[in-house]
């Protein structure tokens, strides 16, 4: 193809949409006011190109800058709260939000990114301590322009770890502060009463044909998680928030330059350091001799990254895109525990005469250094019409874990570095490297009213630990390396039946390599008697994903029904492999010397099958409503037992309107969230408390007080509804006997507010 590149919606591959988005108010041929404000918004995830969310073969969602400014929300589970398949669950204690969860499958098999850099790593060491976890950190909300939720496998685009999906998250450019003028200032004032948190965020934006930049710099200071907890004090039973100190502060800093006609370069550097203190009043049963905790927690990543953008006016090649980038993170945690009528050695179970101080230090690092290189090609071969995609992926990650506790015995003077068994510092599993190589190519092929979109992505990983190894119970457990390498291919169809209804279905090969903590996860408590072992013969994880659905104009709405199945083999998770009741005579694990051990292990098979119906209506008047409603349940097949990473059905809906106020824009929002309850449960290691079904009401008005000037207000549970979230009972294995379960309720009545003024 040749010539001057048309905007994406007049493309080649697009001309088939073209009559039914005319009948249907497209924001190509309508005037942008009408235009639709959720299926016709821009997506790049689903087929790593600029297209419309209502053109591809699957589930994919958008919240825009405009949906974050009017939701205010204070952290990365509140930012889903409206994707009724979409949750992160929290833990409340001292961690706040951990790894997001898809369609019931969470944690690093769903794949998260900023600007296509994948983030780190998400770690939850566990252990009644609750003193080693280190989240995936995403970017700051302030500087967000989008943020895409892809569902199911998408290996076939990003390899290894997007067995559960992607979430993308992308950042502000120039342009979008600038809009048509050359020089910008704005700054944006936020409050959130969930946990009393001011933030300020200021950008500065200039730039003309030829040269762009950007920089954002934001700060944030707040207070713990508010909840609908009563009971105060210092115990197992507390059900007040543990008080907490947070604060973070970030940069965004963009240079865009067009050197040429058809070429963009683009430099970014992107920080986030993250800071919470906190007093540790909610006790842990299992360690009955702790009296006192508190914690600190230091969390801090660093971006930097290039990219080039080609797009000749003729060539072999309608647009090329080449990128490189490196990213640093580092999680730093400690926790200062005091233990009273405690043992000699300070034993966190057993009762004697001594006190004693724990300090607890962890850190987790990654490094990540990567480049990618992708072709985008259209072309017409007799009655086809093909636009192909082709690329490589290449990324190197480095990660490093070590704890190093001091123990103080205050009644004896005696400072030591041995604990429970264990002699300090030391490492959970082998630092090290994995290099992953991925070459992919996909093709769209357009022939009437059908387009076929094959695709096929090749994966190399290499896992290269360091030399480590520890002896348990007379055997010897050393770091061991792994090579793997998959297939993964795809093929999805939409077939559309006129301009109102369309059809598509997808067939979806998943993959994920094992990462460094399953293969070589080593940890061995001698007090306790419990320990975590490698498994060097741990196999990859793959998945054949099936999704069938339609999309149809009803009532003057959209509609979109979708159903999954999504099966999974050799599913990784960490079991107990061999336990010995307490009251047996001797244990019978490990050469008889440990009673519990757990182990990162492969289950045959895993299923999660589901539906989802979602829907937006204009309504006369200016009002207008949205609407989304999921169900899905999920079985370890291999052992017929249900897989507690499934949610319960959830319902979000929506009633807004339009409208101005003495000549000013306003927009008003009504919003329902709901739950069914929770009560099909794998109880056979915790009995789990059930989280009870609930409905919540949110309010939210945006206001354009002035033309350079808006205020955004949410009221969110007006009701005080008491709530859970299964996901944070599930996070922190809350069972149905421990005392206070109020502790882990969400936040009541709360307001948020922010204003937004450009200069």
């Amino acid at each position: 193809m040749s010539g001057t590149r048309l905007p994406s919606c007049f493309r080649k591959r697009h001309l088939p949409l073209l009559v039914s988005a005319a009948l249907a108010g497209s924001p190509c041929l309508a005037n942008p006011a009408d235009a639709d404000p959720t299926l016709a918004r821009v997506v790049v995830s689903a087929t790593r190109t600029e297209t419309t969310a209502d053109t591809v073969p699957t589930t994919i969602t958008v919240l825009t800058q405009e949906d974050l400014a009017r939701r205010m929300p204070h952290d990365e589970a509140a930012l889903f709260v409206d994707e009724p398949d979409v949750v992160v669950a929290r833990d409340l204690r001292r961690f706040g939000a951990g790894s997001v969860n898809i369609r019931g499958i969470e944690g690093n098999r769903v794949l998260q990114q900023v600007d296509g850099v994948r983030l780190p790593d998400y770690y939850n060491g566990g252990g009644p301590s609750n003193a080693t976890t280190s989240s995936s950190d995403s970017p700051e909300f302030d500087f967000l322009k989008r943020v895409e939720v892809l569902r199911g496998p998408a290996s076939s685009l990003y390899g290894s770890d997007a067995l559960g999906g992607v979430v993308s998250y992308l950042t502000l450019d120039p342009r979008d502060i600038l809009g048509s003028r050359d020089v910008a200032a704005r700054y944006k004032g936020t409050w959130r009463g969930a946990d009393n948190s001011f933030q300020n965020t200021a950008y500065f934006a200039g730039g003309n044909e030829q040269v762009e930049a950007l920089l954002a710099l934001t700060r944030r200071a707040g207070s713990e998680l508010d909840n609908r907890g009563e009971a105060g004090g210092s115990s197992a039973g507390r059900e007040q928030p543990n008080p907490q100190e947070n604060s973070s502060r970030g940069t965004l800093a963009r240079l865009v330059v067009k050197p040429a006609p058809g070429h963009r370069l683009r430099f970014t550097y992107e920080d986030r350091h993250q800071q919470a203190d906190s007093e540790l009043l909610r006790l842990a049963t299992s360690l009955p001799r702790v009296s006192a905790a508190n914690g600190s927690e230091d969390a801090r990543r660093e971006r930097v990254s290039f990219d080039w953008e080609w797009k000749p006016a003729a060539g072999f090649v309608d647009r090329l895109l080449l990128s490189a980038y490196h990213q640093s993170a580092a999680n730093h945690t400690n926790t200062l525990q005091t233990r009273s009528s405690t043992t000699a050695t300070c034993s966190g179970t057993t009762r004697g005469s001594n006190t004693c101080l724990i300090d607890m230090n962890f850190d987790f690092r990654q490094q990540t250094t990567g480049a990618s290189l992708q072709l985008e090609q259209g072309l017409v071969t007799g009655a086809l019409e093909h636009f192909l995609v082709l690329g490589a992926d290449w990324r190197r990650h480095q990660l490093d874990e070590l704890r190093d506790y001091l123990i103080t015995n205050q009644t004896t003077g005696t400072v030591s570095k041995s604990l429970a068994g264990d002699t300090y510092p030391l490492r959970d599993f082998a630092p090290g490297e994995s290099t992953s190589l991925g070459l992919f190519a996909q093709d769209e092929i357009g022939f009437g009213r059908l387009t076929l979109t094959p695709g096929l992505r090749l994966d190399s990983v290499k896992l290269r630990p360091d030399p480590l190894a520890k002896t348990i119970g007379g055997q010897t457990f050393s770091a061991t390396g792994q090579d793997h390498s998959a297939a993964s291919p795809k093929l999805a169809a939409i077939w559309r039946h006129s301009p109102a209804l369309s059809f598509y279905g997808q067939v979806v090969r998943g993959f994920r390599a094992p990462n460094y903590e399953e293969v070589n996860g080593l940890f061995y408590n001698s007090a306790q008697n419990y320990a975590s072992l490698p498994n060097p013969d741990l196999k990859p994880e793959t998945s054949t994903g099936v999704e069938v659905g339609s999309r149809f104009k009803l009532a003057g709405g959209d509609v979109h029904i979708a159903l999954y199945n999504n099966k999974y083999s050799n599913f990784i998770s960490n079991e107990l492999i061999c336990s010995t009741p307490s009251g047996a005579s001797q244990p019978a694990c490990l050469g008889n010397a440990v009673r519990s051990v757990y182990q990162s292990i492969n289950l045959a098979s895993v299923r999660i099958r589901g539906a989802e119906l979602r829907g937006n209506w204009a309504l006369p008047g200016g009002f207008r409503s949205a609407g989304a409603i999921a169900w899905s349940q999920g079985d370890v097949t291999s052992a017929d037992q249900p897989l507690n990473t499934v949610d319960p059905a959830r319902l979000y809906l929506n009633l807004g309107w339009d409208g101005s106020v003495a000549g000013r824009p306003l927009a008003v929002d009504t919003r329902l969230r709901a739950a069914r309850k929770k009560d099909r449960v794998d109880s056979s290691e915790v009995d789990y408390f059930r989280s009870p079904g609930y409905a919540v009401m949110d309010l939210s008005a945006s206001l354009q007080i002035h033309p350079r000037a808006r205020l955004n207000v949410a009221l969110n549970n007006l009701f005080d509804k008491k709530y859970w979230l299964w996901s944070d009972i599930r996070q922190v294995g809350l069972a149905s006997t421990d005392a206070g379960p109020a502790f882990f309720t969400q936040p009541g009545r709360n307001l948020a507010t922010s204003l937004q003024v450009d200069f």
